[in-house]
């Protein structure tokens, strides 16, 4: 039997427009920034492994669940077709399309008496991470990192954000999963 490639999944979005701030300024002075928001976004689908590489891709478009399963059949072109991927409980991810192809049933299991549910089929088993606590993934912390890249960034437009989104994805320091799954402690 073959050991399976365990991959964390999260989703970040990011919109066109500016990140407004409090800042300090001279007495007197009128400091003015040109603002502007958008309907336009990026969401980054971001996934990093058990041996910490990682895979990003991302959508203008809103997901669903077919970006679930377009996304399940890249990290297995990507990594290997024998995975344990953990995601969140995300409407494009718990969906009855998604658990149908990854097992071939349109339903999930309870582990035990816990808030975990799982789908698992022959080379790739889908496991949820409880409701309302993102702390459990690390890809968050990767989000985090690019929050705080894309602090004090002016995105004018989408092709700005897009070129953006590259650079800032190149500095992301993957996070050793196993300290999220496993323990508090490092």
């Amino acid at each position: 039997m073959t050991a399976k490639t365990v991959v964390v999944v999260d989703q970040f979005t990011k919109r066109v427009g500016t990140v407004q701030r409090h800042g300090w300024y001279p007495i007197g002075s009128d400091p003015t920034i040109e603002t502007s928001n958008s309907w336009e976004k990026v969401t980054v689908l971001g996934a990093v492994t058990d041996d910490g590489d990682s895979f990003y891709c991302w959508t203008e478009e809103s997901l669903t669940r077919h970006h679930g399963i377009r996304l399940l059949e890249a990290l297995q072109g990507e990594f290997g077709e024998e995975l344990v991927v953990f995601l969140d409980r995300a409407g494009y991810f718990y969906a009855r399309d998604l658990w149908e192809f990854v097992s071939g049933e349109r339903e999930t299991e309870t582990v035990c008496d816990s808030s975990v549910s799982c789908v698992c089929g022959e080379k790739l088993d889908v496991w949820y991470f409880p409701s309302k606590l993102p702390e459990l993934n690390p890809v968050e912390g990767c989000w985090n990192q690019l929050y705080e890249w894309f602090k004090h960034r002016l995105i004018p437009d989408l092709s700005t954000l897009k070129e953006s989104i590259l650079r800032g994805i190149d500095t992301i320091d993957e996070p050793n999963i196993w300290n999220y799954l496993c323990s508090a402690e490092g």
